[in-house]
């Protein structure tokens, strides 16, 4: 018999974001670092023959860290442990999809082997593929103990198809929290499930990605739950000048304690510019149909030391403590990234506490 820890990856951005990463190569993120920490100690004396990953980086990341207290092993990748490929919403905003895919959104959600969008890799396909290479890989370490580091739905879809849940009652097997366990044995051909998804070392450690989710408990509990998506809209400073405007003040006021010294046409004439350059530059960001907040970029600045700079980050009073700006912060790293640069840099008023915190929550450090 042979024994199969399956894990999902540590949190990456597309789940700090809420942004669709299916074969999209995100980064972990600082709370996944910390949870991969924890994964490590869990399987410190859990005796393993071997590792491997999917190819990409969140699950290399993931898989890299079991290496601390097992350097005997080496780490092998596979493109056939991948998430499922969600075609053109890779990277996408989830409620820029949830938008304009609204049917198709929910299929994804519920009943996904009816899900279908160009370039998308069927559900089934997944599943199958998951069951191929858990079998090869207990075939080719027969008798042995393998760890395998793949991703959340095809650990789910692998899941269901063990259990024979079938698609339109998938909501019945819920997702595993970011690098939750599930341990499989393999005997002749069939695979049992000893347990599933579990993130006992998270709890333990307050880690967990679920536990910042309140709509998980509320799901939980059993009461009905209507998400709100969050979607962007460009934002054009030549015909809401004034919007804009406001957004700075608010800001400036926020930064400095007063208004004294900020200059509205320096500003608006600035956004204008960046705007015509690319319209993706000065973004709104919606929660359902309120604005929520604002964020604009500058194309060029920071180019020549290879680094994205981030002009403005908004968000409107009313709509603070939501986890929103996280999804501003997400935008500017899928524009940059697109161009190749590799950091993002802002500059924050040294007394603006509250600012400070959340950046360095979402990964930024001082430099100067």
């Amino acid at each position: 018999m042979t024994k199969i820890y399956l894990i999902r990856h540590g949190e990456a951005e597309g789940n700090l974001y809420r942004r669709s990463q299916g074969q999209y190569d995100a980064n972990i993120t600082r709370l996944g670092r910390e949870q991969i920490g924890a994964l490590a100690e869990r399987f410190r004396d859990v005796p393993l023959d071997a590792l491997w990953s999917s190819d990409l980086c969140r699950t290399q990341s993931t898989a890299a860290a079991i290496l601390k207290y097992h350097p005997e092993l080496t780490l092998h990748t596979t493109p056939r442990l991948r998430e499922i490929d969600v075609g053109v919403w890779e990277d996408r905003p989830w409620g820029d999809i949830a938008a304009a895919y609204p049917e198709q959104m929910a299929y994804f959600s519920h009943d996904p082997a009816r899900w279908s969008v160009p370039g998308g890799e069927p559900y089934l396909a997944v599943a199958a593929r998951m069951k191929e290479t858990v079998l090869d890989l207990a075939a080719a370490y027969e008798g042995k103990t393998v760890a395998a580091v793949s991703h959340g739905l095809a650990i789910r879809a692998l899941l269901c198809d063990i259990f024979g849940i079938p698609s339109e009652k998938i909501d019945s097997l819920p997702y595993g929290d970011n690098t939750s366990v599930t341990l499989l044995s393999v005997e002749d051909g069939a695979i049992t499930v000893d347990f599933y998804n579990d993130a006992s070392h998270l709890t333990a450690a307050g880690l967990s990605t679920f536990a910042r989710q309140t709509w998980r408990e509320q799901e939980r509990a059993g009461t009905p739950v209507k998400k709100i998506y969050s979607h962007f809209e460009p934002l054009d400073p030549r015909a809401e000048g004034e919007l804009y405007s406001r957004v700075y003040a608010d800001t400036w006021r926020a930064s400095h304690g007063s208004t004294q010294g900020f200059s509205p046409v320096v500003y608006l004439r600035t956004a204008q510019q960046h705007a015509a350059a690319d319209p993706r530059c000065v973004m709104k960001l919606y929660q359902g149909d309120e604005m929520a907040g604002v964020i604009e970029l500058d194309p060029e600045r920071g180019r020549g030391d290879n680094a994205g700079w981030i002009s403005l980050v908004y968000i409107e009073p009313e709509m603070r403590d939501r986890r929103l700006g996280v999804q501003l912060i997400g935008h500017a790293v899928s524009f940059f990234r697109r161009d190749g640069r590799t950091t993002l840099r802002l500059h924050v008023a040294a007394e603006n506490e509250r600012a400070l915190g959340f950046y360095e929550h979402v990964g930024f450090r001082p430099v100067s």
